[in-house]
């Protein structure tokens, strides 16, 4: 099974410049998943990589 980490997917989205790589995601992450504690690290399947890629916007 593939995972994916907010780096991974931040970079994907052209976040390639934020000071903490992947923060827009994890952004997004801790709204939808607010039951994942603070110092979980994430590890996303396909389903929530897709979700993440649908709902973060792309980078101008």
């Amino acid at each position: 099974m593939t995972t994916y980490t907010p780096r991974e997917l931040a970079v994907e989205l052209g976040y390639t410049n934020e000071s903490r790589p992947g923060k827009v995601v994890r952004e997004y992450l801790r709204e939808k998943y607010p039951e994942h504690t603070k110092y979980e690290r994430w590890e996303l399947d396909e389903t929530q990589a897709d979700d993440v890629r649908a709902n973060v916007p792309r980078a101008s």
